[in-house]
């Protein structure tokens, strides 16, 4: 591997297999896992100060929107040894998605589905571990966070036309952001300024029958137009887009002005002829936006159904987690090569590949 990432770690996580996988940044070596996570691990934060990682754990199987058993803990990793440290049980607060750790408040902030008449963002203090806080909201689930540390966290809830601003200092919802069709991943701007969404939710046709396929329905010219918008965090309003020739997914806002986004790319649903179990999946794509004018730069084809994105501070390398193969797919952004795979979940129909946290070295 020729990534020129600075020396450090990446953590990737699999939701499938439940485990978390410590690769080296520079060489992309596998120096540990951690196996029998609880079901299932999703997202990732990470703690400088405690260098600890906190995964969200949102269901016990299956995916969003079905009726399946739902977790409810966050679990702590000592970054440094490679152990469970602890797991904080977040009940009676269930289904939590994404999670961020705010160096400033101090506070693990994650947030839960609707059940049992509980919503919102839950605030946990870091150093007890004790829930403190339950900021509702007016959607039924939150999904994904993007976090101005001292200060505010925005959401977004899948199908619901909002994105919600919550208020951390006085723990309140301070505002609601229009888009319709609903939103996928949000992420903020290293330095706080802006926050960026990608809308709407992304339309897709499962095949239930254990193909492990999405596949593209048809868009209906009624449906809004897939867009990664810019909001300014002091307004909430927002001040730019791009609009897309398909649905997104995932995003991470990079230093400099740089802008990232997974596609899964996904191909229509073939005939009934087709053995579906058979079928190659489309690659998909990594998205690469300027923000300054909201323009594309370029794109990288990656690994199948591509998920979460992480990347180097000088936008030199980035990351792209692919939930179909589970593998990592490495790409040098300035060349726009795809330079390497790791794996973390690799042989099954649907790998799960999905947390990452960039590590930065002890």
């Amino acid at each position: 591997m020729t990534a020129t990432g600075s020396a450090g770690k990446l953590l990737v996580s699999s939701s499938t297999a439940k485990n978390l996988d410590f690769f080296d940044l520079r060489t992309g070596e596998k120096l540990d896992t951690i196996t029998d996570l609880i079901a299932e691990p999703h997202e990732m934060a990470y703690d400088a100060r405690r260098r600890r990682a906190y995964i969200a754990h949102t269901y016990r199987e299956g995916v969003y929107d079905q009726d399946v058993p739902k977790g409810h803990e966050i679990t702590v990793v000592d970054v440094d040894t490679h152990r469970v440290e602890k797991v904080i049980d977040a009940a009676p607060y269930y289904a939590p998605h994404d999670v961020e750790y705010d160096p400033e408040l101090d506070l693990i902030l994650t947030g839960i589905e609707d059940f049992e008449g509980r919503r919102g963002v839950v605030l946990i203090d870091a150093e007890s571990h004790e829930i403190v806080g339950n900021v509702p909201t007016e959607a039924r689930n939150c999904h994904w966070l993007a976090l101005v540390p001292g200060r505010k966290v925005f959401v977004t809830h899948k199908e619901a036309p909002i994105i919600s601003v919550v208020d951390l200092v006085n723990r309140r919802l301070e505002a609601s952001i229009e888009v319709p069709g609903g939103a996928e991943e949000i992420d903020a701007s290293p330095d706080g300024d802006f926050v960026y969404a990608v809308t709407p939710r992304m339309k897709v046709d499962v095949d239930l029958g254990g193909s492990g396929h999405f596949f593209r329905p048809r868009r209906d010219p009624s449906d809004p137009v897939p867009r990664l918008v810019k909001i300014d965090v002091e307004t909430n309003q927002i001040v730019g887009e791009i609009e897309m020739d398909d649905y997104q997914i995932g995003l991470r806002a990079g230093h400099d002005g740089m802008l990232y986004a997974s596609c899964m790319n996904n191909m229509e649903r073939p005939g009934a002829s087709v053995d579906l179990k058979t079928l190659p999946r489309n690659d998909g794509k990594l998205n690469i936006v300027t923000t300054k004018d909201m323009s594309l730069v370029g794109s990288v084809l990656v690994d199948a159904l591509p998920m979460t994105i992480r990347v180097t501070p000088d936008n030199s390398t980035a990351w792209v987690a692919s939930l179909a193969t589970g593998r990592v797919t490495v790409v040098d952004v300035r060349t726009r090569q795809r330079i390497d795979d790791l794996d973390n979940n690799a042989g099954g129909a649907y790998g799960g590949t999905h947390g990452m946290i960039l590590l930065p070295p002890s």
